[in-house]
């Protein structure tokens, strides 16, 4: 029941990133990846994701037993697996309720609308924010630190069996990184398995990892 990275190679813009990259991650697990900038760690998510700028020269990754090198981005999402991203995509048009709306029902299985806005003020409130959060256009109106409240939302909301949060901490000020963290150390109480980008070592810290990898 772990996320298995075997081995795995990775290229952008036909030039090769990532070599040869193996790592293990148990429910409940948080492992903290540190490099230099454009040491890989961004492509390394993107690769997981299978989002499509990063090809994968070789190797393999699988959640659960369950190969995923050959899935497509939504296929990795529904069976668990949530990113969220250094610097995350615009949706203009569409407020994070409706996003989260959807995800909800996508993965989670919660069609019905009062049973998704109970959640959705739940998660709101367990994070300090406000009700009217959500009405925000998703992330095209938002500040750089909310945008990572907006990340740090859906990954409560969904529960996902891991997560790949790639600098979730940046743009947050202290008490936002203390929610943070106090969110992820729940979530892992729960079972979530993570793997964090970094470049704080306070952070890092607090978030009492397994063990670190260095790229």
């Amino acid at each position: 029941m772990s996320l298995v990275v075997e081995h795995l190679s990775i290229s952008r813009n036909e030039k090769e990133i990532l070599s040869d990259i193996s790592f293990v991650c148990a429910p409940g697990e948080l492992i903290v990846i540190r490099g230099k900038n454009g040491a890989g760690k961004s492509s390394l998510f993107a690769a997981l994701m299978a989002l499509p700028d990063v090809e994968i020269i070789s190797g393999n990754f699988s959640m659960n037993g369950e190969s995923l090198i050959l899935k497509k981005t939504y296929e990795i999402a529904r069976s668990g697996m949530f990113l969220a991203h250094q610097e995350p995509p615009a949706i203009d048009g569409v407020s994070l309720g409706v996003v989260a709306r959807a995800a909800l029902e996508t993965m989670c299985g919660i069609t019905e609308v009062p049973e998704a806005q109970h959640r959705i003020r739940e998660t709101l409130t367990e994070l300090g924010l406000p009700e009217d959060f959500a009405h925000k256009t998703l992330h095209s109106s938002m500040s750089g630190g909310e945008k990572k409240r907006a990340e740090l939302f859906q990954l409560v909301l969904l529960k996902p069996k891991f997560a790949l949060l790639d600098e979730i901490d940046s743009g947050l000020d202290a008490a936002s990184c203390s929610i943070a963290a106090s969110a992820i150390a729940k979530l892992r109480s729960e079972g979530t398995g993570f793997v964090v980008v970094t470049h704080s070592d306070a952070f890092a810290e607090v978030l009492n990892p397994t063990r670190i990898l260095e790229l």
